[in-house]
């Protein structure tokens, strides 16, 4: 009897330590722009320096660069885009965006001037988003660009026109109800890659060394149950997790 008590204890701290840890996120700002109304939220980009945030949006009629104060106020007349980004981030020391395009049309860089943009230029790495109306992600250590499809995250190294060797996430109990052309890259350890559950309205945090589950950050119920994006409308920047209203054309921020 004794031994099978023991057992019974060791099998159940054995599944307690292997419990995914959670944590719940509450709505914390948002970034109010009625001229992105009707469109797919694409990226939100933090100007440490400037104090200020970017955004693309796309998908619509206006494809467009938008910049907010550390409020989220809209603060500049929004920047007209001659492509439909993918992915937006910041390069050259802060100096420009860069930003992947959907389908099949590359990279662009986006030059600023006092952390206003200036001229749009056209960068070819023969990148290829795998989804056409999908949205990546940026590594900047890595020095590449991700994106999410089919349970899989493909890599692309810029400069290179190299593509790298793509992470299997194991998505068994979630492929269901997943925003299933979008992902976020945190730089966390063991947490770096996020997809969004729509049906749990929760956000999944995957180690990308194992390509497996580590953490989830569950959504509280705020008034703003309904967004719950199925492609693109998902973004992380300044430690804070976004989803994007197109109906009210607003990015809303959680940690």
């Amino acid at each position: 009897m004794m031994k099978r008590n023991l057992f019974v204890v060791l099998a159940l701290a054995i599944q307690y330590s292997m419990a995914q840890p959670t944590q719940d996120i509450s709505h914390r700002i948002s970034l109010t722009a009625s001229q992105a109304r009707g469109s797919m939220g694409v990226s939100v980009v933090w100007n440490s320096s400037e104090k200020r945030y970017y955004s693309a949006v796309s998908g619509g009629q206006e494809k467009l660069l938008l910049l907010y104060d550390e409020q989220g106020k809209l603060n500049h007349t929004p920047y007209h885009l001659e492509f439909d980004p993918g992915a937006l981030w910041f390069e050259s020391g802060g100096k420009a965006l860069g930003s992947s395009a959907s389908g099949i049309e590359g990279l662009y860089k986006i030059h600023l001037r006092s952390g206003l943009p200036a001229f749009t230029e056209n960068v070819y790495y023969a990148i290829h988003n795998p989804v056409c109306i999908g949205t990546g992600a940026w590594v900047s250590r890595k020095k590449e660009v991700w994106f999410y499809h089919d349970k899989t995250v493909y890599r692309f190294k810029i400069g290179r026109a190299k593509r790298v060797i793509p992470i299997a996430l194991d998505i068994a109990d979630f492929d269901n109800e997943l925003n299933v052309m979008s992902m976020i890259y945190t730089g966390i350890k063991k947490r770096e890659i996020g997809l969004y559950d729509y049906g749990q309205n929760r956000i999944l945090l995957f180690n990308a060394k194992t390509g497996r589950c580590s953490y989830t950050l569950n959504i509280k119920q705020d008034g703003h149950e309904n967004l719950r994006p199925l492609c693109g409308d998902f973004s992380y920047a300044n430690g804070i997790y976004w989803l994007f209203d197109r109906e009210t054309g607003i990015w809303h921020g959680y940690n």
